[in-house]
């Protein structure tokens, strides 16, 4: 092993990331050479200082927000072409039969076996496939009970959401493999599951509002939105949903708690000062009037009322300030 060699293996043999021949390349190297030793030590003494610095972990907005980012970075991207994706899938398998002769053989055994049965298998699945495909039957309702047995874990994508009128009862369609619906009350765990993932659903923007809805409904409904994920989903919603009517959804479902929820008074606040929407921002000031002698709304009432670009929600923000019992 030469310099250049060691210096390139040096950050991984201090972070134990080098495998074991590169381990023993590298240290007998080591042995003769002064230079890359001193290298090696300064790697280890620069670790070893940034071991002592506290690792802050992010915040949960941070982290929804840049899911949210990224998924809608990952939609906009142009789909592979096929050739692209057989080449890289091509690529990777004969790399891994490099690396591994006797893959490569037992790949060659199985080659034979499968070549062999093969041309019987597709008659019978292709007679299947058109047998199929001449009577397509819609995807069964599936009760939300059963759905111990379809883990959410395997659910692709929630495609449609269908209300009961007059009733507590939806249909929730989703995709696994194949399209599968499952039908039960708003407040069934596992119909909330595949609410909560529609919630999240930037694809198809109609799923996404009428899952905020049902949510928001649910929570004003005071049915099973405590301080768990149901919340949780209201407050990113309206945070960072791009739809001011499913933004406005949210606010509604988080309003029997703004009183109680430190965290939904501050979103709610938030709302108020940075909301692109006056309907938003009018519903936001609104809800304020129970807990308006909170300190922290009196501060952000007092810069809406003296800074806001709107004259309607400085005068609106006034009023309610000047409303506020004076303490004693």
């Amino acid at each position: 092993m030469n310099c250049e060699k060691a210096q390139q293996s040096i950050v991984q043999y201090v972070y134990g990331e080098l495998s074991d021949e590169g381990c023993h390349s590298l240290e007998q190297h080591l042995t003769g050479c002064e230079h890359c030793r001193g290298e090696l030590q300064s790697y280890e003494a620069l670790r070893q200082e940034m071991s002592l610095v506290p690792v802050e972990e992010p915040s949960a907005n941070l982290l929804a927000q840049s899911r949210i980012r990224l998924g809608d970075a990952i939609d906009l991207l142009p789909p592979p072409s096929l050739y692209l994706r057989f080449e890289t899938g091509l690529q990777g398998f004969l790399a891994q039969l490099q690396a591994a002769p006797g893959m490569a053989m037992a790949v060659a055994i199985l080659g034979l076996g499968i070549g062999a049965g093969g041309g019987h298998y597709w008659n019978h699945a292709r007679a299947a496939q058109l047998a199929a495909s001449a009577t397509p039957a819609a995807a069964p309702a599936i009760p939300a009970a059963a759905m111990a047995t379809t883990p959410s874990t395997s659910v692709f994508n929630v495609s449609r959401i269908v209300q009961h009128p007059n009733t507590d009862m939806v249909e929730v369609h989703f995709n696994t493999m194949v399209p599968a619906t499952v039908e039960g009350a708003v407040d069934d765990p596992e119909v909330q599951k595949l609410l909560l993932m529609a919630a999240q659903n930037a694809v198809d923007p109609d799923v996404q509002s009428n899952s905020v809805g049902l949510l928001a409904a649910q929570c004003k409904a005071g049915h099973s939105c405590g301080e768990g994920t149901v919340r949780t989903a209201l407050m990113v919603a309206l945070r960072y949903d791009r739809d001011p009517a499913v933004r406005l959804k949210a606010l509604e479902g988080l309003e029997p708690y703004v009183g109680q929820d430190v965290r939904v008074r501050d979103a709610v606040l938030e709302s108020l000062m940075n909301d692109p929407s006056p309907p938003v921002r009018s519903h936001a000031l609104q809800m304020l009037e129970p807990v308006q002698a909170d300190s922290s709304v009196r501060i952000v009432l007092q810069s809406v009322s003296t800074g806001d670009d709107n004259p309607a929600m400085r005068e609106a923000s006034l009023k309610l300030l000047q409303s506020i019992p004076p303490t004693e």
